[in-house]
């Protein structure tokens, strides 16, 4: 994002946008809820299996290329006030996040319910989520793990 004084807003859409252009150029056929009250912000499809997609962007850095993503939902219609909310199992089936720095993420809701933030850009053998990491031509990983 070239402006980083842009509304909260502006980077949800923008997260929105990159996740619709990830998943069209994978083949994916992407589908738009028709209100924002519901608690994914795309549906993608391949061959008949349909996935719930939370879309986030990550502008804050802790440090150098470590971007803080929350997992909650705070203010809004999702919330009363100022509470934050965490995310269910059920309420989508992958977190796609889109960093400041460009990369994108595609991480199962699986392994993110519960935890409150996490840390993407760790380049370490201990980082739970570079394994997520999107390049170019790579396929988002399914939320069903096959055993070889």
């Amino acid at each position: 994002m070239a402006n980083l004084a842009e509304s909260n807003k502006q980077k949800g859409n923008f997260a929105v946008a990159s996740a619709i252009s990830h998943f069209v150029s994978m083949g994916y056929t992407v589908s738009i809820p028709l209100a924002d009250t519901a608690k994914y912000d795309l549906v993608v499809e391949q061959d008949g299996i349909f996935q719930a997609v939370q879309c986030k962007y990550a502008g804050y850095e802790r440090s150098k290329n470590i971007f803080a993503v929350p997992l909650y939902v705070s203010g809004g219609n999702r919330s009363a006030g100022n509470r934050r909310i965490k995310y269910q199992v059920k309420d989508f089936d992958i977190l796609f996040v889109v960093c400041a720095n460009g990369n994108k993420y595609a991480i199962p809701s699986a392994e993110i319910i519960g935890q409150v933030t996490i840390n993407l850009g760790r380049e370490s053998k201990w980082s739970k989520w570079e394994k997520y990491l999107l390049e170019p031509g790579t396929y988002c990983r399914s939320t069903v793990e096959t055993v070889e």
